[in-house]
């Protein structure tokens, strides 16, 4: 069949104010999102592939007998690219758009029409002589079948990232892309029945009819889902920028969603889309992963790392049609900052600010946990208590910051000669305490002594002062009788802590019982020098 046809230019009339219809509802200045663009583009080549295809079929005059089929050309090299684009800007996927990729869909759509309009000079684009009044072409040149080829690839593409996109999608989302692809698969129907042979209109090329009604799929989505509203300003303004992490679960217990943020705080760089939360989260606690089943779980889990990450997890369900259940909402909040504070305070409510040593509070809890073990285990456990000679001396002579460095190296000293299980405390002042698990006093007596003697050896600088310190200690064990408590350990070693004071000072005594004295301790130790006098 020849031109003119008033049906088929009708036809095409019909469908290019459809685009054009179509392309004036998109088009609203003031809520330009991404995907409009591209959207407007293929609107508008398909607009011109129906109106300059139209005005062939009413046999409009015109420069050549080819004139209005060649310039229909400008719109058939555009609705590949413009469609591949707008596929991936509605499925999430800008990012490919690199400028390589944009190089390749730009510049073949140029090339591509400059060998057309060039044609009669070389013979690539149309090969053979062309038949007048055809309406499509059978047999071309290598570039008409290079175009072929580059527009079926692209609308492969975008129908392949279509599919992904509709399988890991839910509700409104999953919805508007499932109209995309009725579209794209009336695009694909055409094909198929114009290999088998099969002429719908004879004589024409349904190709852009068919891209039509792709069109009006878009078009309903538009109004009936707001395409383009709901999901690039709500899916990636919002959940992509989201500084909680958020995934969501299907009710088959699939990840369909995560967001970057999700991603980043719980260290997920493969593609969990379409797996199961129990295989993509595997490594978590067991109690983690029930609570990821249970509605309305609040719980809080620790990402492995350096530094480790501390995240707030909160799981909501996603109520679904007929009351069933679409899903769960789980909400990521990163309280790493919160937990250091806790931290810090928990580490500032047990230790000493100045030496870091554990408190008396601390340490009186950690002693009765020890006390227990050693009556329940029979096993030996000792307590030293610690006290600086003439501290207010030194403070007096040399000031408070030389005072504080006497302390900070009596802890040095102490962290360096006792093990790991050992707890070493302030009492407060210049009082301390050394607890000793399976430690009798006899050897608690010989570590109490190194000690002394390390101290004793030591000279502190503080700015232009150098000078020297001693410690008296005074040592006891625990005793096998059920009213045993730390109190009164404490007391026995305070007890031996006041007799090597009154001995001289810079002593390790023993706790001896009432009416006995430490005659050895007490001569050996009065026969060294002593480094200060007085209290």
């Amino acid at each position: 069949m020849s031109p003119p046809n008033t049906f088929y230019s009708a036809l095409l009339m019909l469908s290019g104010g459809v685009c054009l219809f179509v392309g004036a509802i998109i088009f609203r200045p003031r809520r330009i999102v991404n995907g409009t663009f591209s959207l407007l583009a293929l609107l508008s080549a398909l607009a011109w592939w129906d109106i300059t295809y139209a005005f062939f079929w009413a046999g409009m005059p015109a420069s050549t007998p080819y004139f209005w089929l060649d310039i229909t050309y400008v719109g058939v090299v555009i609705v590949p690219v413009a469609l591949f684009i707008f596929t991936l800007q509605i499925s999430n996927r800008s990012k490919w758009l690199r400028r390589p990729v944009k190089a390749l869909l730009y510049g073949v759509p140029a090339i591509v029409l400059l060998a057309l309009f060039t044609d009669p000079y070389h013979g690539l684009f149309f090969g053979a002589e062309r038949p007048e009044n055809s309406g499509f072409i059978l047999n071309a040149g290598p570039v008409f079948w290079f175009n072929v080829a580059f527009s079926y690839i692209l609308i492969l593409a975008a129908t392949v990232v279509l599919i992904l996109a509709y399988q890991n999608s839910a509700g409104m989302y999953r919805k508007q892309i499932g109209l995309v692809l009725f579209g794209m698969a009336v695009t694909w129907l055409n094909s198929i029945i114009f290999v088998m042979g099969i002429r719908l209109l004879p004589g024409a090329d349904n190709t852009p009819f068919s891209f039509t009604i792709a069109a009006l799929a878009f078009a309903f989505a538009l109004l009936r889902f707001h395409l383009l509203d709901v999901v690039p300003v709500a899916r990636d303004l919002l959940v992509e920028r989201m500084s909680d992490g958020l995934l969501v679960i299907d009710e088959q217990n699939r990840v369909v969603d995560i967001n970057k943020t999700a991603r980043r705080l719980l260290k997920i760089s493969r593609d969990v889309i379409g797996r199961s939360s129990d295989e993509v989260f595997a490594h978590w606690e067991p109690a983690h992963l029930k609570a990821l089943h249970t509605p309305d779980a609040h719980f809080e889990i620790e990402v492995v790392g350096n530094p480790a990450t501390y995240l707030e997890a909160n799981v909501t369900l996603l109520p679904g049609k007929k009351g069933r259940l679409a899903g769960r909402l789980v909400l990521f909040h990163n309280i790493t900052n919160l937990k250091d504070v806790q931290n810090e305070l928990r580490y500032l409510a047990r230790h000493d600010p100045l030496t870091g040593s554990v408190n008396r509070r601390y340490f009186m809890e950690l002693a009765h946990k020890e006390l227990l073990r050693a009556r329940r285990y029979q096993r030996p456990l000792s307590l030293v208590l610690i006290d600086l000679d003439e501290f207010k001396k030194v403070n007096d002579m040399h000031g408070h910051q030389a005072g504080d460095q006497a302390l900070m190296i009596l802890k040095g000293i102490c962290d360096q000669g006792i093990r790991a299980m050992d707890v070493f405390a302030r009492l407060g002042g210049e009082e301390f305490a050394l607890l000793l698990p399976e430690t009798d006093q006899d050897a608690a007596y010989l570590i109490a002594e190194r000690l002394r003697d390390m101290l004793e050896k030591t000279t502190i600088k503080s700015g232009s002062h150098r000078f020297k310190v001693t410690m008296s200690m005074g040592v006891t064990e625990i005793h096998r009788h059920k009213d045993e408590t730390i109190d009164t350990m404490l007391t026995r070693a305070d007890r031996a802590l006041y007799r090597a004071k009154a001995g001289g000072r810079n002593l390790v005594l023993r706790w001896q019982a009432e009416g006995k004295e430490n005659h050895h301790e007490g001569h050996q130790h009065q026969r060294r020098p002593k480094t200060h006098t007085g209290k």
